[in-house]
């Protein structure tokens, strides 16, 4: 069994635009690394791939385009991250919705949290100087990118490291321009 999530991938001028605004490293504060830059669908944790892959295969969801737009942070526990934001999106939210859908059909675990669409910029210790966030947020606060297309999500597995997670491919799934249901061979 791995660790899984599903997530939105990004081109690398997207990436490019997205390292463009993090914070520098040091004093507790760690920029995500350019491989770990993604937007998390949905955690799943711990589970058979397969049975991940089975599930979501039939899944059937439009290509939409996002915004990003704004930065903010979210603290727990004495930490925080700093993030990018996402404008509402009704395409993501059906991705999203569908997604959820199918694995909790399929008996699989997955994140009940509110699901709160950013792409994470940077990790931060307790410690780091509310200043120093301040400025960040200050001076990103009207941070604008896309319109971004996206025709896939992916699922990844997570291996957590001393020096951060470390993410793997898995598989990749296609988003298709029909909404119309997957129907059983006629011919069986």
């Amino acid at each position: 069994m791995k660790r899984l999530f599903l997530a939105l991938t990004f081109t690398d001028p997207v990436k490019e635009a997205l390292v463009s605004i993090q914070p520098k490293a040091g004093a507790g504060l760690r920029p995500i690394s350019w491989q770990g830059l993604h937007l998390t669908l949905c955690f799943i944790g711990k589970a058979e791939m397969e049975s991940v892959h089975q599930a979501l295969s039939p899944l059937q969801a439009q290509p939409f385009s996002l915004l990003f737009k704004g930065v903010g942070q979210h603290r727990f526990s004495g930490r925080s991250v700093l993030w990018a934001g996402v404008a509402p999106c009704d395409g993501l939210m059906v991705l999203r919705q569908r997604l959820v859908a199918v694995l909790e059909q399929a008996g699989l675990p997955h994140d009940t949290k509110r699901f709160r669409p950013h792409v994470t910029l940077a990790r931060c210790k307790q410690g780091v100087p509310q200043s120093r966030i301040a400025r960040f947020l200050k001076q990103h606060e009207a941070f604008l990118l896309g319109p971004i297309r996206f025709d896939a999500f992916v699922l990844y597995s997570s291996d957590t490291r001393p020096e951060g997670a470390v993410y793997q491919c898995e598989q990749i799934y296609p988003l298709t321009d029909t909404d119309s249901p997957i129907l059983p061979d006629s011919r069986t």
